[in-house]
């Protein structure tokens, strides 16, 4: 199991109490992952200091001579004040990288709140929908979305007319093709139905579309939406909320 995210969010102090306490258990008997992060703190830690480290070298190595040069100006303290405004100028680019790394430490890009959130759901079992057995359309574009052969269950979704089963992994597997406005036409199609099991996954979906386009500001409209309804997804929409903002 690819643990970098987790890693990334545990040092950042982005985990949620539930997340963060599974993590910890998780430390306490993966040796292997109990490195990696001693690892990553270690590395993460020299970052910062490398430059201020640097820095003090060129300071403690300033020369220490007083002569003087034919025009009587004391070579010291000429050599001195030139460092003096060297290291101000380091100092200041010093900060400007310090505030940089801890805005960026507490800021995720739209691509990597996809890649910690997204995955594309199970196909729904026969006691989930009446609709299910009774469509052979149905039963071949689950075969091939069980694959994860979207192009080939689209269109036997597709070709299904007014059944929300189908809309719902037809929207699924249009966000797997990138085909974005179709998908989000797919989930409000589901959602506008006001009567289904699918409504929650059509409206965190949907949330999550407007990331992939890049749309942040109808994505915190939708996770807001969600995070204050009682749903499933509540408390996901939350941190995608604390992440945006």
């Amino acid at each position: 199991m690819d643990y970098s995210l987790k890693i990334e969010d545990y040092l950042s102090g982005y985990l949620s109490e539930k997340e963060l306490e599974l993590f910890k258990n998780e430390l306490n008997i993966n040796s292997e992952l109990n490195a990696e992060v001693i690892l990553r703190k270690e590395i993460d830690d020299a970052l910062r200091d490398k430059n201020l480290i640097e820095l003090r070298k060129l300071l403690k190595n300033i020369p220490r001579v007083n002569a003087r040069n034919s025009n009587g100006i004391n070579i010291r303290n000429e050599v001195f004040r030139t460092w003096q405004i060297a290291a101000a100028s380091l100092i200041f680019v010093l900060l400007a990288s310090g505030l940089w790394y801890s805005f960026s430490s507490k800021t995720y890009s739209s691509d990597r709140l996809i890649t910690k959130y997204y995955t594309a759901p199970h196909a729904v079992g026969q006691s989930r929908s009446v609709e299910f057995g009774s469509d052979d359309a149905l039963k071949e574009a689950f075969t091939y979305y069980q694959q994860s052969d979207y192009s080939n269950a689209l269109k036997y979704f597709s070709s299904i007319d007014n059944q929300v089963t189908a809309k719902f992994y037809s929207g699924v597997c249009y966000i797997e093709l990138e085909e974005y406005q179709k998908a989000t036409d797919a989930f409000e199609y589901v959602i506008n139905d006001k009567d289904n099991l699918f409504i929650e996954q059509a409206e965190w979906y949907l949330g999550l579309i407007y990331l992939m386009n890049n749309e942040k500001d109808k994505a915190s409209d939708q996770f807001d939406k969600i995070s204050k309804a009682d749903s499933f997804y509540a408390d996901q929409a939350q941190e995608i909320l604390r992440y945006l903002n």
